[in-house]
């Protein structure tokens, strides 16, 4: 006995076409992280300002054509080869935290991670510090955990993004101190800063020794660096 579907227009997608978009996505992805991670390269050698296209499509081992398809210019790529740093190291922060299930604690020794960072890798302090980021997973994550703090009680601001934007500043400020005055790093600077954001979102002076006193850890994902 035969049987067949009438009146119905299904639209499956084959697993060949899948498994094609899957494949050219993935290629897109490894093809801008190489022209990102050379231009960091380029970048630390030359600075911010001096590269100019050419120097990129020769790192990378790309043609024009192909660096127009990921970017429209250098400041562009000098953008996103920050932000893909930040994000690599809150990525490796997250694996750190991710069992912490007090969101101010977390977002403090997220922030300690980060000053450590700041403080051990001075190149990438450098980098990231003269070109910043913009968006991706390193705001993302924050702003999640002082959303929580904030719902919790613990935290109290007019937003999770105002409250951000407080602490990305300071932190900020801070790295570009710690550069500036190297003899920092082996003082309590960093936790003085870890502190001082904490009390301006809020928390209590006993979270805040918490949060310092949380022994912190090794990371276990290895952190992008600058050569």
């Amino acid at each position: 006995m035969s049987s067949k579907v009438t009146g119905t227009n299904v639209n499956v997608e084959s697993p060949a076409v899948n498994h094609r978009t899957i494949v050219g996505q993935n290629r897109r992805k490894k093809t801008e992280s190489r022209i990102i991670e050379a231009a960091i390269q380029v970048f630390a050698e030359k600075g911010p300002e001096a590269p100019v296209i050419d120097d990129f499509m020769k790192a990378a081992g790309i043609a024009r054509g192909t660096f127009y398809n990921y970017f429209n210019s250098t400041s562009e790529l000098l953008t996103a080869a920050s932000t893909w740093l930040a994000d690599d190291l809150i990525e490796s922060i997250e694996e750190e935290v991710k069992d912490i299930a007090d969101p101010v604690i977390r977002h403090g020794v997220g922030i300690r991670l980060w000053m450590r960072k700041a403080k051990n890798d001075p190149a990438w302090c450098g980098f990231v510090t003269s070109v910043w980021f913009q968006g991706g997973y390193a705001l993302d994550a924050p702003i999640r955990d002082i959303r929580q703090g904030m719902k919790s009680g613990e935290f109290s601001c007019p937003s999770a993004q105002c409250g951000w934007d407080m602490a990305l500043g300071t932190i900020r400020q801070a790295m570009i101190r710690i550069m500036q005055e190297p003899k920092l790093i082996k003082t309590n600077y960093s936790d003085q800063i870890v502190r001082i954001i904490l009390q301006g979102l809020g928390a209590s002076p006993d979270k805040q020794d918490e949060v310092l006193a949380y022994r912190l850890p090794a990371m276990r994902r290895p952190t992008q660096t600058i050569v």
